[in-house]
């Protein structure tokens, strides 16, 4: 008996119907398995933050990244940003917050893409000048576009390094305080009741300093924000009085537990940390803050 040789018409065409099919099953699972919370990925970028961190503390005594100082005022931009042969020994200016961070860039080979959390309104800095990104300062003209994240306040008396205490915060999402979304009738809008359950340091007998903290950041529609501990875990926290002994990690502490929960706003006036406990963070924004930087 002669064996059949080839396929059938009616198996060919079962053929040419299921392997796309199958295709198309492999590619969507694919990308559904590609499609990460975006909560997840602000989180893991600041988890990358802290080996960079390491990193730098290792090769620069346990210090942090902290960009010039002395004359230097704490602006909008950072002057010179794009001249590789920026001296900043000499030359007076301004610089961001962001240019501190930047240093992670240049000497920990972190990707600018890392600063970026994808619910926020920042997009990440292209590097469009005829340098080498390691040569630059600063996330560009408009560093507060391109970076998603807040950073223990650089230029005042108390900047975090290598050997300050595990549980104070050093970066986390942005600042409500430097959010151009946070006024005072948005605030006003909200009831003291809705944001009970948001905000546990609340004095429910306070009308005052409830308005003050409104607390969580922005992008992820205030119902807490990732922050990264010096004792490099990352954690999504509900409420911003998470550092050491109730320390709100977004405003200037003091000495009652009252004052570090609760906190003062910072303000043009007043951004510093009040001690080596008080994680202040802060990030840079447009037309607004403009500090002399000092150690």
């Amino acid at each position: 008996m002669q064996n059949r040789k080839g396929m059938t018409l009616t198996e060919l065409i079962v053929v040419i119907i299921v392997i796309p099919i199958v295709v198309f099953l492999v590619i969507a699972l694919t990308n559904r398995s590609r499609r990460i919370p975006p909560g997840i990925i602000c989180g893991t970028n600041l988890k990358g933050m802290a080996n960079a961190f390491n990193i730098y503390a290792f090769d620069y005594d346990n210090k942090y990244p902290v960009q010039g100082a002395g004359t230097h005022t704490w602006g909008t931009t950072t002057t010179g940003w794009d001249d590789p042969q920026k001296d900043w020994s000499k030359s007076d200016g301004t610089m961001t917050v962001a240019s501190s961070l930047y240093l992670l860039v240049r000497e920990a080979d972190v990707s600018p893409k890392s600063f970026i959390c994808p619910k926020s309104d920042e997009r990440e800095f292209v590097n469009k000048t005829a340098h080498d990104i390691v040569e630059l300062w600063d996330f560009g003209p408009e560093p507060a576009r391109h970076v998603s994240y807040s950073y223990q306040f650089p230029y005042g008396k108390f900047p975090s390094t290598g050997v300050t205490r595990p549980e104070n915060a050093i970066m986390a999402d942005r600042n409500p305080w430097f959010d151009n979304k946070l006024t005072r009738s948005s605030i006003e809008k909200e009831s003291m009741e809705s944001y009970l359950d948001k905000v546990s340091l609340i004095d429910p007998d306070d009308n005052s300093k409830w308005k003050q903290q409104i607390g969580n950041t922005q992008p992820h529609d205030r119902e807490g924000q990732n922050v990264l501990f010096n004792d490099g875990h990352v954690e999504f926290t509900k409420t911003p009085d998470v550092g050491f002994e109730g320390d709100n990690i977004y405003t200037i502490s003091g000495k009652a537990q009252e004052d570090k929960r609760r906190g003062i706003a910072p303000t043009a006036d007043n951004i510093d940390a009040f001690d080596e406990n008080d994680s202040l963070l802060v990030n840079d924004r447009k037309n607004k803050y403009s500090k002399k930087a000092g150690k």
